[in-house]
């Protein structure tokens, strides 16, 4: 609980589909998810948005994803918008100790 996963592909190409559904299996709630995409309804991250164990999306784009909306407009989802260049930055930042 209350980790921060980040997610990497591109729309719901080379996304860790294991991964994520090992996650919503296992349970866990109050995540960050940091990726350049929230997922569609069904599938990548859409699946722990529609599970509600995300608690705050950090991306780059979130457009096609319905319960991502549902969350965001009823306050239950923080949303940070962050452009993909900042994104990505921000990630190789913090990969090499530095805060970002």
């Amino acid at each position: 609980d209350g980790a921060t996963l980040c997610v990497g592909g591109f729309g719901l190409c080379g996304i860790p589909e294991n991964l994520l559904n090992a996650v919503r299996k296992q349970g866990c709630k109050n995540l960050t998810a940091v990726s350049n995409n929230a997922g569609v309804d069904d599938a990548g991250l859409g699946l722990l948005l529609k599970s509600r164990q995300v608690k705050r999306m950090i991306a780059s784009y979130v457009g096609e994803n319905k319960t991502f909306e549902e969350l965001y407009l009823t306050g239950q989802l923080e949303v940070e918008l962050t452009p993909q260049g900042t994104l990505a930055e921000r990630l190789r930042a913090g990969g090499a100790g530095i805060p970002a």
